[in-house]
């Protein structure tokens, strides 16, 4: 509910000991996690939909739940309010997570306000809503303005549970929030009014009252109309530069209240009028397309958005029994409920025209390998940015795109506690990517002032600083984008950054909370608190440090061909050179002509001179020290992408030209004929390029068939079933090699799985897997778990290191690799021995582990990164990845012999005959692949797969890729198939490809099993 203050605190006050005994009596299987799985947060309903523990929904008679009838004091608390309750809750937040920042906007909050009883917190946990912030007592009573953008933040080591209700308010409540004490906008002091202190009283026994109605059937004329004229109202104070716009909508939405209010006049509620309701809110829902994130509320919400949430969703609920109807005068007899439903209707004539077209923000955004600079703040980004964008393949916004972002609500740092310029994966939900790339089409013009052309993808250049914080995200927004990592020396930086704050023309923002200077320039970086009492150049290391640091530990996520590192110094020194280069990596033609000297940025504060920097140099070189480590590897980035090969992305179409496609490969005669002669294939996974692919060999023929996944990864597969498992997804085949097959013999396939089953997971990062004599099992590496699934749960763990301590999504020990002897889980191979989130990154060049499934125990210990464990000929066999190797395990002793020592990043292993297949990836030098024995290396490394002789340790052959495939992980052999297919569930194949049972339904009857005797 908006209401005139932020928040308001009653004057009443509870027992909050007494509270929190009755809270502790609650097991963990009472809590459930938040609905949109917001991590950290969880619940347990006192009040909800019928009463029942498993709806946490809003629609419907709101009941006590078993969980209340536990709880004596919190019923007397709950019945002192005097008001009927909607649903209520125990909101309960972990240490170190935090309530994201959102606002209450659908139809049922826009006329309740919402109750917080704090029962266990810490003093250092406050509550925000809008400029201002409080820390809510243990014990007190608040409401806040929920219409406003929220948050809380527990950033201690104590849990935070409140007791929250929602209610429209009776008249003796609303008479307490009269006399409340109120807290003004921007403000955190409290009056120390004194309250009304309420205790348990025994054998007292509170009466309740809860919600019978709370969404109506069909929604009335006068409550729509009381819906929208404040969301009217509001957008017309709002509309500025919208004075076009606004008028259209408004149009609109006058004529759908006229409408709506004609079929009401006819109809009622009835159920003769719900087709003609419904024909009006889905035009009212196609009107409001065009407008979508051109206008907003004073409170950031996004204004098609708001007006859906009010009143589109909640308008019509034929789910709700309708009440029985008086006949009118003359009017027909009453009609069954089946007859009232599919009763016809005229639809409603169409809502007025809207935004004309040219006005219309684009369909579609094509872009195509967005090349997006990040850097730190005054590292020479602008003059890279404005000497690229004189490409005539390039587009831009013409300058810096913080408007983009942060007209979006949510990206806004006041509505996210000005926590700091980061953005992730969390933060690019589909609204968000999709109002981002339009804000940018809108805007995008090339080099002589043109708009891109219509229905042809455009190639965007984008540069800001707070970009550097922002690649996870933009990885999302734009999932084939480019980015160009340029570094600049920390004592340049440094002395740049302190004398753009001295220039005060790179304020980003007014006002900090928080910030005794007020003012904030550049990017606002995490742990930008720390900095009250530092010195300037303090603050600029700071800011050097945090983006530069950030920016590589991003760019390891980032497929290698997708990213370039570039020095300041060299740019400057060849800047025909480093465009050139630049050039070939984006893949546009570069065809400006440099001046000289060149011509300043448009955010030079100072022309530049050789060593500007040393005016500061006492007070600059102290702090140098801490730059040594980010600057190394700074450096190294260079070097390596100095000499990388690129794709070469000039050509439009290079899929037609085998000698450069991008699934191009090479190969030995030798693997062909093992293909031939022991009648086999192979099956390969590469997340990194998102395929499945089939190795297979026709006519002396060597045939690598690539079917398209979403991070395909562990693989199961026998002649026949075929499991795999991808990005949030295990997805199942059943071989049918006759079941829509008209013409085998034309195909040459003696396999064809086709998808039968899809189980969603989640993200839990499935590794490796293989079928059992039930079930199929998984190593969930997420959860560090060995796994198996069911359809009532995502997954069911089975097994999990006695070294880990919880099943949480936290990825402690990176388990990765499982052996099965005899159909039954035997060993597992992990990256470290650690029970915290991500512990292992630190051991990964020498922390690596075997466990023994069955008992527990540690088999070897000390590799480098083991992958792909596998019992073979009666021994057991393991890959050293970070070395580059394929060893035998003394399962006795531990001791590890090497067998072969391969070109790159072995992970991926089976057995034909004699032969061992390895997988080989290139690997990055940064990130999770740094540090290890085979990155330290001078020889190249190569992605395919790799035949060793086991007798020898000798090469056999190889399949190698020299495309854009460069990381493998599964790698199958599929004996006695040798020309295997994949059928996927868009294949056209699978629509007249049937397996039915053998027997016929003539003669049986419904009751008998199939095939059984009369």
């Amino acid at each position: 509910m908006d209401l005139n203050h932020d928040f308001y605190r009653l004057p009443v006050h509870f027992d909050s000991a007494r509270l929190a005994a009755e809270v502790a009596r609650f097991s963990e299987d009472d809590w459930r996690p938040h609905p949109q799985g917001f991590e950290g947060n969880s619940a347990l309903l006192l009040i909800s939909a019928h009463g029942s523990l498993d709806d946490d929904g809003l629609l419907g008679p709101q009941k006590p739940t078993p969980l209340l009838q536990r709880c004596p004091y919190l019923k007397q608390v709950l019945a002192s309010f005097e008001t009927v309750l909607g649903r209520t809750r125990l909101m309960r937040l972990a240490p170190n997570a935090d309530a994201k920042a959102h606002m209450d906007a659908s139809y049922y909050w826009h006329q309740r306000v919402r109750i917080h009883v704090p029962i266990q917190t810490h003093p250092d946990i406050s509550f925000h809503t809008g400029d201002s912030s409080v820390h809510m007592e243990a014990g007190d009573c608040w409401i806040f303005n929920t219409w406003k953008m929220h948050t809380v933040k527990n950033s201690t080591d104590q849990t935070r549970i409140h007791l929250v209700a929602d209610s429209v308010g009776s008249g003796a409540f609303w008479d307490l929030i009269e006399n409340s004490v109120t807290v003004p906008p921007g403000s955190d002091s409290i009056s120390t009014k004194s309250r009304r202190f309420i205790g348990y009283r025994e054998n007292a026994k509170p009466v309740i009252e809860t919600e019978a109605v709370n969404f109506p059937l069909v929604m009335s004329p006068w409550e729509q109309q009381s819906l929208l004229t404040p969301i009217i109202q509001d957008l017309q104070s709002q509309a500025g530069s919208n004075t076009e716009i606004f008028p259209v909508l408004e149009k609109i939405l006058l004529r759908f209240r006229r409408q709506w209010h004609n079929i009401w006049a006819l109809h009622g509620d009835g159920p003769a009028g719900w087709t003609a309701y419904k024909n009006a809110l889905e035009h009212l829902q196609s009107a409001l397309t065009p407008f979508k994130g051109s206008m907003y509320l004073h409170n950031g919400m996004e204004a098609t958005g708001m007006i859906r949430q009010a009143v589109i969703v909640p308008a019509l609920n034929l789910e709700i029994p309708p009440k029985p109807k008086r006949a009118g005068v003359g009017a027909p007899e009453q009609t069954t409920r089946s007859q009232q439903a599919s009763a016809q209707t005229e639809p409603p004539v169409p809502p007025a025209k809207a935004v004309p077209v040219d006005k219309q923000p684009a369909k579609t955004q094509p872009f195509d390998r967005p090349v997006i600079i990040v850097s730190a703040p005054r590292s020479g980004s602008s003059f890279l940015f404005e000497t690229l964008s004189r490409s005539p393949g390039f587009f831009t916004i013409g300058g810096e795109s913080h408007g983009v972002f942060e007209s979006i609500p949510k990206l806004q740092p006041a509505n996210r506690i000005f926590e700091s310029n980061r953005l992730t994966v969390q933060d690019a939900d589909a609204e968000t990517c999709d109002t981002i790339r339009r804000s940018f089409y809108q805007k995008l013009r090339n080099a002589s002032g043109a708009k891109p052309p219509r229905n042809r993808p455009v190639r965007l250049l984008e540069k800001t600083p707070k970009n550097a914080l922002r690649i996870p995200f933009l990885n999302t927004v734009f999932p084939d984008a480019l980015f160009v990592y340029l570094y600049r020396n920390p004592a340049e930086s440094i002395s740049s950054i302190k004398e753009a704050w001295d220039s005060q023309r790179f304020i980003t923002y007014k006002n900090v909370p928080g910030w005794p200077r007020k003012d904030w320039s550049l990017l606002l970086t995490p742990g930008w608190r720390e900095l009250a009492d530092a010195g300037d150049f303090e603050i600029a290391l700071q800011q050097w440090q945090v983006s530069n640091r950030q920016i590589m530990q991003d760019l390891a996520d980032i497929p290698d061909e997708r990213w370039i590192a570039i020095s300041y110094a060299e740019l400057l020194e060849d800047t025909s050179a480093s465009m050139a280069r630049l050039s070939l990596f984006a893949g546009v033609s570069w065809e400006g002509s440099l001046q000289d000297p060149l011509p300043l940025s448009r955010h030079t504060v100072s022309a530049p001179e050789s060593d500007k920097w040393r005016k500061n140099e006492k007070e600059i070189t102290p702090l140098l020290a801490a730059t040594s480590d980010i600057a190394t590897q700074a450096q190294a980035m260079i070097s390596v992408t100095r000499t990388r090969k690129y794709p070469e992305r000039l050509k439009q179409d290079i899929s037609t030209d085998p000698k450069r496609s991008p699934m191009r490969s090479s190969h030995t005669s030798s693997l062909t004929k093992m293909l031939h002669d022991m009648k086999f294939s192979l099956l390969v996974t590469t997340y990194q390029a998102g395929k499945l692919i089939l190795v297979r060999q026709s006519n002396g023929k060597l045939n690598t068939h690539f079917s398209i996944f979403k991070k395909p990864m562990g693989l199961a597969v026998n002649q026949q079933k075929l499991a795999l498992g991808t990005n949030n997804a295990v997805e199942f085949f059943v071989n049918m090699p006759d079941a829509g097959n008209k013409d085998s013999a034309a195909t040459g396939n003696d396999a064809r799985f086709m998808k039968r089953l899809e189980q969603v997971t989640g993200n839990i990062d499935i590794h490796e897997m293989g079928w059992g004599k039930n079930d199929l099992w998984l190593i969930n590496t997420r959860f560090s778990c060995l796994c198996t699934l069911d359809l009532n749960n995502n997954f069911v763990p089975r097994w999990q290191p006695s070294f880990i301590t919880a099943l949480a999504p936290e990825d402690r020990c990176h388990l990765n690799g499982l052996c099965l002897i005899d159909g039954q889980p035997k060993y597992v191979t992990a990256l470290g021995q650690s029970d915290q989130a991500q512990g292992w990154r630190s051991k990964r060049a020498n922390g690596g582990i075997i466990i023994d499934i069955e008992s527990n125990q540690l088999v070897a210990s000390g590799l480098s990164m083991p992958h792909s464990p596998r019992w073979y000929q009666e021994q057991l066999w393991v890959l050293e990845s970070g070395k580059g190797s394929l060893a035998r395990v003394n399962i006795k002793t531990g001791e590890i012999d090497t067998v072969a020592e391969l070109p790159g990043f072995t992970r991926g292993l089976s057995f034909v005959g004699h032969y061992a297949f390895v997988g080989l990836s290139e690997v990055r030098e940064t990130a999770a692949f740094g540090s290890i024995p085979i990155t330290e290396k001078a020889a190249e490394r190569t992605c395919g797969v790799w035949v060793v002789d086991i007798r020898n340790g000798k090469t056999a052959g190889f399949l190698r890729f020299e495309g854009d495939i460069r990381e493998i992980f599964a790698v199958e052999a599929l004996p006695g198939i040798t020309f295997p297919d994949l059928i996927q569930a868009q294949d056209e194949a699978i629509n007249s490809a049937f397996a039915l049972p053998q027997h016929s339904p003539k003669s049986e009857s419904p009751n008998q099993k199939p095939g059984s005797d009369k």
